[in-house]
This record gives structure tokens, C-alpha cells and sequence, in this order.
């Protein structure tokens, strides 16, 4: 697996997606303490801004030690705003298997934020990386997560039951895919629809 423009800063719309370096821990670490943002992940906030840094530091090789996964992580930074808005992120497995996940800081949800950022990082797997298919995993309860892949053409392949056990409670599973054509097909239909842009579309999640 080779990296393709791993440093490149992709820009939509009002957002820029950074992929992450140890200076963003700075500016991220007082955001990633809400606990909105863990409510159906078995994590927990970062306990120091060094903690993160740290993280962020093995993030910035985009690849795992074993060289069996490329790890693209951005952060999201809206212009308009002048403000980190959230953190995108796709881990391609030497397997094939391409998994996203993402979050929006709370102040910003409901802004179309979430849609808008992964769009971008699709455009960047399926049309750079050659993808072929996309997966993403998430808890059952997360009805906005699920909204939001629904948004972008994903389809759920099935339940996987009692897939963790966090914050007291046992977490079962949807799993999701996006094939290159369905993606394909998303965009062809947004062309065609008379009066919306996909601006629009994205703002409307």
C-alpha cells in the first residue's frame, strides 16, 4: 500500500481537512473533553494535553509499525468560523478493508459539519486511493451517526450483537458499506436534481 498526497490539506466548502501532526493536540485537547463526543465509544476524553500529543505523533507517520495499515487522520478546521470543528479518520488495511469514523465537537452538530468532511475524505479514498468498498461500525443507539451515513449512501450489512461492553452497558453493532458506485450514483443523482447543489445537500444534514 503506498500513500497518496498523505500531507495534503483537502478543502471543502467552508471546511479544511489537516491531517494531523503533535501540534494539533493543543488545539483539539479542550474540545476532545465533552463527553457528548463518548457516549457510544469505549473511550474516554484524553487525560493530558501531552497524552494526545503523544497519539497524534504515531498518527503522523500515516502508518501503522508493521506497515500493514495506512492511517489517515485529519483534523477538521472551518474557515468561516476560525475554529476546529471535529476529526475525520480512514484506516486502510493491508486486508483491503477501508473503515472510516468521525466526529463532530458538539457546539457544531446539526451544521451539516459531519456530511460535508466525509464527503470530502470519500472523494479522497474512492477517487485517489482507488477504493472499492468503504465500512464503517457503529453502535446501535447512535441515531445521528446513522443518519449521517445514510446521508452519504451507505447501506447497513448487518447487526453485530454485543460487539462491546462500555460505561456499563453492552453495545451491539451496525455495520455499514459504501460501494465506488454507489458513491458514484449519490453524485450523479445530486447532479441531476434540479435547484440542489451538493452544498445544499450537505447542509441539509
Amino acid at each position: 500500500m503506498q500513500l497518496v498526497h498523505p500531507e495534503r490539506v483537502i478543502k471543502v466548502d467552508e471546511l479544511l481537512l489537516e491531517p494531523i501532526l503533535p501540534a494539533h493536540a493543543s488545539k483539539l485537547f479542550e474540545a476532545l473533553q465533552s463527553p457528548e463526543l463518548y457516549m457510544f465509544i469505549p473511550l474516554d476524553p484524553p487525560k493530558a494535553e501531552k497524552d494526545l500529543e503523544e497519539r497524534y505523533s504515531r498518527w503522523s507517520k500515516r502508518q501503522s509499525p508493521e506497515h500493514d495499515e495506512l492511517w489517515l487522520n485529519y483534523a477538521v478546521y472551518h474557515r468561516k468560523i476560525s475554529a476546529y470543528v471535529g476529526t475525520v479518520q480512514a484506516t486502510l488495511e493491508e486486508s483491503g478493508k477501508t473503515l472510516i469514523a468521525y466526529e463532530v465537537f458538539p457546539e457544531f452538530w446539526r451544521r451539516g459539519i459531519g456530511t460535508s468532511a466525509c464527503s470530502a475524505l470519500l472523494d479522497h479514498l474512492f477517487n485517489d486511493y482507488g477504493i472499492s468498498t468503504v465500512s464503517a461500525l457503529m453502535d446501535t443507539r447512535n441515531i445521528a451517526s446513522r443518519k449521517l451515513l445514510e446521508s452519504l449512501g451507505f447501506r447497513c450489512t448487518g447487526t453485530i450483537p454485543n460487539a462491546d461492553e462500555f460505561k456499563g452497558a453492552i453495545s451491539d453493532e451496525f455495520s455499514f458499506e459504501l460501494t465506488r458506485n454507489g458513491w458514484a450514483d449519490r453524485s450523479r443523482r445530486l447532479s441531476q436534481t434540479p435547484g440542489v447543489t451538493e452544498d445544499q445537500h450537505r447542509r441539509g444534514h
